[in-house]
């Protein structure tokens, strides 16, 4: 049973009638719900939040599996002014329990810590972003239509009754709708005729009946708390809410955003996962050069492989993009006269023809980024004279042309790119000419810094990166000149690190490792092509740190892997070409075990 919470744990103030009388927007916050007990399993998308350890309690709804969405003022340093809560990490450590509506049983419902907050600023509620997602209970719809007067919403919530402090069970009860503004409503209980919306239930949802499911209409906001334990006694009855069901698109921004940083994050560059269509994607060049193309969409299973533009000729490597502003696909590759290539990707016209983007002549391939931050799309290459080139596209606007990074600098092999959002940067690495990896960094505040040596450490090949955003690392992994895996991290922003080795140094390998974070089982999978031609896999979690290097079977590969995680099916896969050319896959569901490797359909011959 839970220690009951003395009341000066609460910042929020017992709201008078008065106060309320004169405007419900400019009253105390209270937060929400005295009813029922809810039968257990019920309304599971409902998630109770602890705030500082106990400072703080709230509710909130489950809108996605990595957001809920909540109450600002359970945020705010001053509750009673709810919009100045700033963007970013919470202050105070923030946990959410999401799906356990009896609290006393052993079942821990899916606990996950709050990462970010994406406040609204002109009313009462914050988008609140669970560090790692919830896979297993099916996400709250937001309504598209505005609550009437008269119509009936549940409101659910965890908070204090009328008798207990701290309930031990989700309550709900039904409430009928009366006046609406633009951003909110007030409610008046209906049944049970005397329930309450009173404290610990802030931010919880109002919830209306469609067929045999409900939809987020509206959420806790402020109430006069008649009948809650400890609250003065008053004649008024009611509460008032948040509207929701005109922030619909603003809610599917932040999570479309986030969605492709997921991908982009989770995958490689000739990798990625979709979130428009439900789709995870891989790109690879037949041996004539012709680029070729296999999908898996729905987790229905992987597509046989297609050209993707008969007559078109490559080298090296594809890179893919996703690009959330546009609901996009951009692939960049290297063609045979040196010249960077863009084919593009959407709903209306499936696939464009090959387009060059500039007459600069390249070396090596491209990779790519998206940088949710400032919603563009980026793509980094090696000018044919070693020089680092940029091509970016902002907010959908079109493809900016090529132009130089720091000039001065020259590299070999490929960039390695990503996006940081713990200190909202990119980070770009690239292998110079002495066999130094260096580093350039952009913010929005300067630009970008000039080429830093990472280490003394000499370098083959080329890096390859991942953001973990269970420990919020950026973190680069490269190949020393004698083939040793050397890994490179910056945590919270605090700096990079230097160098270290993974595994005992007289583990050799070839090409370029892949890597990806697996949010389901909170571990690094890394990939790597061993000097026998083998499959290598090397795991990190917070409990054990780096396990020893595993061979993953005994296929032979004759290049470097890739590796997606999939969010629709919950599967983490790798991919890799065998040295007869045939693409073959491995895969891992959930927090399961890898499987072993298998044929991704068959690569055509002709075009």
């Amino acid at each position: 049973m839970p220690r009951p919470r003395p009341r000066t744990a609460w910042t929020t103030a017992t709201l008078t009638a008065a106060a309320l009388a004169a405007t419900l927007l400019t009253g105390t916050p209270a937060p929400a719900v005295s009813g029922d007990a809810t039968p257990a399993g019920s309304y599971a998308f409902t998630a109770k939040l602890d705030i500082g350890n106990g400072q703080r309690a709230c509710t909130g709804a489950l809108v996605d599996p990595y957001w809920i969405v909540t109450a600002a003022a359970c945020f705010a340093d001053n509750p009673a002014q709810p919009t100045t809560v700033p963007a970013g990490p919470p202050a105070l450590k923030t946990t959410a329990t999401i799906g356990r509506t009896d609290l006393t049983t052993t079942t821990t419902g899916q606990v996950r810590d709050i990462a970010e907050l994406v406040p609204r600023t002109d009313r009462d509620l914050v988008l609140a972003r669970l560090a790692t997602p919830v896979t297993d209970i099916t996400p709250l719809a937001v309504a598209t239509t505005a609550p009437a007067a008269g119509e009936d919403l549940l409101v659910t919530g965890y908070g204090r009754t009328k008798a207990e402090w701290v309930p031990d069970k989700l309550h709900s009860a039904l409430f009928t709708v009366g006046a609406v503004d633009p951003t909110g409503l007030a409610i008046a209980a209906k049944a049970p005729a005397d329930a309450a919306v009173c404290k610990g239930d802030t931010g919880g949802p109002a919830l209306r009946k469609v067929g045999d499911h409900y939809e987020l209409a509206a959420l806790n906001s402020r109430s006069w708390q008649n009948g809650c334990l400890g609250a003065a006694p008053t004649t008024r009855t009611g509460a008032y809410e948040t509207r929701v069901d005109d922030l619909g698109g603003w809610i599917q921004q932040a999570v479309s955003a986030w969605s492709a940083v997921v991908a982009a994050r989770s995958g490689g560059r000739s990798t990625v996962y979709n979130p428009d269509t439900r789709t995870a994607e891989t790109f690879a060049l037949r041996s004539d050069g012709a680029m070729i193309h296999a999908y898996n969409t729905n987790g229905e299973g992987w597509s046989g492989w297609y050209v993707l533009g008969d007559g078109a000729r490559f080298t090296g490597s594809p890179a893919v993009v996703h690009n959330p502003v546009t609901n996009t696909l951009d692939v960049f590759a290297t063609g045979t006269d040196g010249s960077i290539y863009r084919a593009t990707w959407s709903r209306a016209t499936g696939w464009s023809a090959w387009t060059m983007t500039a007459d600069w002549k390249f070396r090596g391939s491209p990779t790519t980024v998206y940088n949710p931050d400032t919603r563009t799309a980026e793509v980094f290459a090696l000018r044919a004279d070693g020089v680092m080139a940029h091509l970016y596209n902002t907010e959908g606007a079109g493809w900016h042309g090529w132009f130089t990074l720091n000039p001065g600098g020259a590299f070999v092999g490929v960039p390695a790119v990503l996006h940081n959002p713990v200190t909202n940067t990119l980070d770009v690495f690239a292998t110079g000419t002495d066999g130094s990896i260096y580093r350039a960094t952009w913010n929005r505040a300067g630009g970008w810094t000039p080429w830093i040596m990472t280490g003394t450490w000499k370098f083959r090949g080329v890096p390859t990166t991942v953001y973990n955003p269970d420990t919020r690392t950026a973190e680069v992994f490269a190949l020393t000149t004698d083939g040793t895996m050397a890994h490179l991290y910056n945590t919270n922003g605090e700096g990079w690190s230097g160098w270290y080795v993974i595994g005992p140094s007289d583990w050799k390998f070839a090409g370029t490792p892949a890597v990806l974070h697996n949010p389901l089982a909170n571990t690094l999978d890394l990939f790597a092509t061993g000097t026998d031609a083998s499959m290598y896999r090397a795991t990190w979690s917070r409990t054990t740190g780096w396990s020893a290097w595993t061979m993953t079977g005994s296929w032979k590969f004759g290049g470097s892997p890739a590796a997606v995680y999939n969010p629709d099916t919950r599967t983490a896969e790798v991919f890799g070409q065998g040295t007869d050319g045939v693409m073959a896959h491995a895969t891992k569901a959930g927090d399961g075990a890898w499987s072993g490797w298998s044929v991704v359909g068959q690569i055509p011959t002709t075009g």
